[in-house]
């Protein structure tokens, strides 16, 4: 189970909140954040920072089972399959002020922007899909790929 998902089902039970923070993925209350931490790199029980003395006074038993449930699940989950598939960007040339440009392919059209936050990002699958399309332009989308660099790239927390 990703860590976006595990947040999303712990999300979606009343009664329940997590987020993720630098120390890891946090869940309690809406009330009280601070009930469990569990790093995105834990793989067994022993590894969830405790801060409650009873659970009991937060949840009932039946959503009690169901985090349970849930985090047994994410504990799991190989480290590197925890995190979110990896974002590329086509980056094309600079112009002659030196900024990026970027090329973003949409309905059979390559188009070229200059902001990267315009620009669609791609998954590996979907840049094989690109190459699968654009056989010719294959080497080309090889040598413009460029990582998008999110949250957990900058934090060195990208699941090795």
């Amino acid at each position: 189970m990703k860590i976006d998902e595990f947040i999303e089902k712990v999300n979606e039970r009343d009664g329940m909140r997590a987020k993720k923070t630098a120390e890891g993925i946090v869940i309690g209350t809406p009330n009280n954040i601070g009930i469990f931490n569990i790093p995105e790199d834990a793989t067994n029980f022993i590894e969830i920072d405790t801060w409650a003395t009873s659970n009991s006074l937060y949840w009932k038993k039946p959503d009690r089972e169901y985090l349970s449930a849930l985090i047994e699940e994410f504990l799991h989950t190989p480290i590197k399959e925890r995190f979110p598939e990896k974002k590329y960007r086509l980056r094309w040339f600079d112009d002659d002020d030196g900024n990026p440009n970027y090329a973003d392919y949409s309905h059979g059209t390559w188009f070229w922007e200059t902001n990267k936050d315009n620009v669609k990002t791609y998954t590996e699958k979907e840049l094989q899909q690109l190459k699968i399309n654009n056989p010719k332009l294959a080497p080309a989308i090889d040598a413009m790929k460029e990582l998008v660099e999110d949250e957990c790239e900058r934090d060195g927390k990208n699941g090795d």
